[in-house]
């Protein structure tokens, strides 16, 4: 069984409408204002044209239509389990 660094709380897609369409938000790190510590990734986080950058933010519909982890591109989904999960 994987075992996580630290759990996803919630995962969007805003369906194109920015260069960055994921988000992967992780539930360990809310700060004193309610940010979450987030992954925001381009349909190719690993290409050199492609987008996969750490940020902090607040959950909200802003952020897109909310998934379930195994909806993120395969690639996407890659890129937080090497991140994250311990072997």
């Amino acid at each position: 069984m994987e075992k996580y660094k630290t759990k996803i709380k919630s995962v969007y897609d805003n369906q194109g409408k920015t260069f960055d369409r994921f988000t992967v938000v992780f539930v360990d790190f809310a700060d004193y204002e309610n940010h979450y510590t987030c992954l925001g990734m381009s349909f190719n986080p690993t290409s050199p044209q492609g987008y996969c950058m750490h940020s902090a933010g607040k959950i909200g519909e802003h952020l897109g239509k909310r998934i379930r982890f195994d909806q993120l591109p395969d690639e996407c989904q890659i890129v937080v389990k090497s991140m994250y999960i311990v072997d």
